[in-house]
């Protein structure tokens, strides 16, 4: 009896670990097949999105809900969305298993992303910029509004416009190389001559700008091309 006993319990034992080693098997088949066909729909968005440039793409799939089915495949899986879709920021992918015949739908999220400038603290108004409080971040295009700078060599010296806090995208319209009432040096060339004399700005600048500005000396107002910080060139 005692022996019978331990056969029993030794087959019972080896009857629940047969049963538990099977259902993680299962579940971990389950989880498998998911990851697959979400990896299948991420692979085939970053081969076929229509974007400018693949390497500066971030690609997030919806995960599939845990409580799907997801049998398995035997072959290889594959997927295909619409050339619309693809142009989207949020593409819709079938992913399928040819040999059984089912399917699966998933959102996969397109996000262009673009190297600029951002502040790297809070900046008050009046404020020069130098290389310890710009950075250059990537940013999602969509986000962007209006002109932005990809290099930090661009905005050293310009100073800021208004109060900004950090991870703000530094935008030409929140600067000024030359500042309205700033002191400056007005630059012209004549018959090969460089002449310079000083001057007071009448409107904030950026380089390449076109502002108004004085000459000290003869009072007059004069256009110019905003050339450096504090210094303007006008065409003679």
């Amino acid at each position: 009896m005692k022996n019978f006993a331990n056969l029993k319990k030794t087959l019972k034992l080896s009857l629940i670990g047969w049963f538990i080693t099977t259902n993680i098997a299962a579940a971990q088949e389950k989880d498998l097949m998911r990851n697959l066909v979400e990896e299948t729909a991420e692979i085939f968005v970053y081969q076929n999105a229509e974007v400018d440039n693949i390497n500066d793409v971030q690609i997030s799939v919806r995960n599939i809900d845990e409580r799907i089915n997801i049998p398995a495949c035997p072959v290889d899986l594959q997927a295909s969305s619409s050339t619309q879709s693809l142009r989207q920021s949020n593409v819709t992918v079938r992913v399928s298993c040819p040999s059984n015949g089912w399917f699966h739908y998933l959102s996969v999220s397109v996000t262009e992303m673009q190297e600029v400038v951002v502040l790297a603290d809070t900046v008050s108004p009046g404020t020069l910029l130098t290389e310890n409080n710009v950075t250059i971040e990537k940013v999602d295009k969509r986000r962007i509004r209006g002109g932005t700078f990809a290099d930090i060599k661009e905005v050293i010296g310009a100073r800021l416009k208004r109060r900004s806090r950090d991870g703000t995208t530094v935008s030409p319209n929140m600067l000024c190389f030359v500042c309205k009432g700033d002191a400056i040096v007005i630059t012209a060339k004549l018959s090969g001559l460089e002449i310079k004399t000083s001057g007071v700005a009448l409107q904030d600048g950026n380089i390449g700008d076109t502002i108004s500005v004085q000459n000290r000396r003869s009072k007059k107002q004069l256009e110019a091309q905003v050339a450096n910080v504090n210094e303007v060139r006008v065409q003679i």
